[in-house]
């Protein structure tokens, strides 16, 4: 371990891929966090952003696990133009902190964690949730989500074998069915022409798609819900026509205060009640109760998830070499 105070970690994107966690090893760790979340043992306050121009923000999000599960900052951006300048969409760092001193133990690169750990959180919920019977997934939005969250899904329901994908840039969508069908050859993925031809058979949904100040990409109706979905959107409920929220027998989110404060702001117009995702976890909220239920499972994505990925990081790095030493 480095001499906290004095220097600290530096892990890319190559740093973290080599130290190989796998997806099932995230889900488990979330598991982990998410119970101590329901006993009272994280602190995640609220985002706080900048927003430079149209589309465009920075975000500052901070965590603590106790007592001694980690705390840092994740500082993270989105471009919505960065596609022309050969960018990544999201960029940022993830710092962890030392408990004692408070000092900086390791950076790294926040988009890679990202991704991984919203995949998690979706598997997550589908471990809990989905009925283990699922065959179907619908996919709407092709990035890094898109990816990380169908392996999540791959990973929790066996009993897949047929994806449908769809993104409004029909090149992305291209992309993404033959990059998934090379690498989960057991699978069939179909680039859809429209969002209700992935959405309508789907068993599972994954939505991923930016979130956005507008209304474009609420297009998801009330009767392309089947009996038995059970829909992960990590984007809230931008997908979805306000209507289409009460065609959901029970519905979870990842943060229960996080929710409400939007609901006070007039956000999330539709949605009536809820139960937290840890809750359930825990046994403390009942879950799917039949195959025929509707499930809906809301996320935005919480600063002690970042926390609790950068601390097993900065951990394996550590023991294998990985990643550069630099002076404070």
């Amino acid at each position: 371990m480095i001499e906290a105070g004095r220097e600290l970690i530096y892990l890319s994107e190559e740093d973290l891929r080599a130290c190989k966690m796998t997806m099932k090893t995230c889900i488990d760790l979330m598991e982990e966090l998410f119970l101590k979340k329901a006993a009272g043992l994280t602190v995640n306050p609220e985002k706080q952003g900048l927003f430079p121009r149209p589309g465009a923000w920075i975000q500052a999000m901070t965590g603590e696990i106790c007592p001694d599960g980690g705390l840092g900052v994740k500082w993270l951006s989105c471009g919505p133009e960065n596609r022309s300048y050969g960018l990544p969409r999201f960029t940022g760092l993830v710092v962890l902190n030392d408990l004692r001193t408070g000092a900086p133990l390791c950076v790294m690169n926040a988009s890679y964690v990202t991704g991984l750990r919203t995949g998690a959180v979706s598997g997550l919920a589908l471990r809990h949730l989905a009925r283990k019977e699922s065959r179907t997934v619908g996919v709407l939005g092709c990035g890094l989500e898109g990816r990380t969250n169908l392996e999540a899904a791959l990973c929790e329901l066996p009993e897949i074998r047929e994806v449908y994908a769809w993104a409004p840039r029909e090149a992305s969508v291209t992309e993404y069915a033959a990059e998934m069908s090379r690498r989960f050859p057991g699978i069939t993925v179909t680039a859809c022409r429209s969002a209700e031809e992935a959405v309508c058979g789907a068993d599972v949904l994954l939505a991923s798609s930016p979130i956005t100040s507008g209304d474009e990409f609420r297009i998801i109706e009330p009767s392309w819900c089947r009996e038995g979905l059970t829909a992960v959107p990590v984007n809230r409920d931008m997908h979805f026509r306000r209507e289409a929220l009460g065609a959901f027998d029970r519905t979870y989110v990842d943060d229960a205060r996080t929710f409400a404060a939007r609901q006070a702001k007039g956000e999330l117009a539709g949605l009536a009640s809820y139960e937290e995702l840890a809750s359930v976890i825990a046994g403390k909220a009942a879950g799917r109760q039949d195959a025929k239920e509707r499930v809906l499972v809301l996320t935005e994505g919480l600063a002690i998830e970042d926390v609790a990925c950068a601390k097993w990081f900065y951990e394996n790095a550590a023991a294998e070499g990985i990643g550069r030493v630099l002076p404070l």
